[in-house]
């Protein structure tokens, strides 16, 4: 369960929250099983925090900072997560519904069992993502401008050509 401490310092604001963090670098946040839904977390250093079955669905995490962070089954529907750091992070059973991914920094995420149906990853650097299938990735929304391994490109391409381009090109051609 959520440190409570935690959770009542990241619902005063993301400013008394980053500040808080920058006070006590060596604490890592405990968000496990929080229910955040409708709280504006855009920039917030959520680095290395352990949000494992976070509720999250719809929230504004714009900017936020999740290196190495834990989001095993976070509810993230529907949120809005672009140009956000996700590096090194697992979301291992996140549910990244119609979330927005775009610009994002992905790099070496786990994805296993991720739900990322109609999920955006425009732009989005997925280099380096481990336990995520091309069958799973069929189900996004775009991949438009994303980085990718070439080996996952490659299959991409010649599989799934409609996911390199951008969503409202696709949904013209039919795709």
């Amino acid at each position: 369960m959520a440190n409570q401490e935690h959770v009542k310092i990241l619902k005063s604001g993301v400013n008394n929250w980053n500040k808080w963090r920058q006070e006590n670098p060596e604490t890592l946040p405990d968000l496990s099983w929080a229910n955040l839904a409708g709280v504006d977390l855009s920039r917030a250093n959520l680095r290395g925090a352990n949000m494992k079955l976070a509720f999250c669905r719809g929230c504004n995490l714009k900017g936020a900072d999740f290196e190495g962070a834990t989001l095993y089954g976070a509810n993230l529907e529907e949120s809005i997560l672009n140009s956000s750091n996700v590096e090194g992070a697992t979301l291992e059973g996140a549910h990244l519904k119609n979330a927005d991914l775009s610009e994002s920094n992905l790099k070496g995420v786990n994805l296993r069992l991720a739900n990322v149906q109609f999920t955006d990853f425009t732009e989005a650097d997925l280099t380096g993502c481990k336990k995520h299938t091309i069958e799973q990735l069929s189900e996004v929304k775009t991949l438009y401008g994303a980085k990718l391994d070439a080996d996952l490109l490659e299959r991409i391409e010649a599989e799934l050509p409609h996911l390199l381009r951008r969503a409202t090109e696709a949904s013209r051609l039919g795709a």
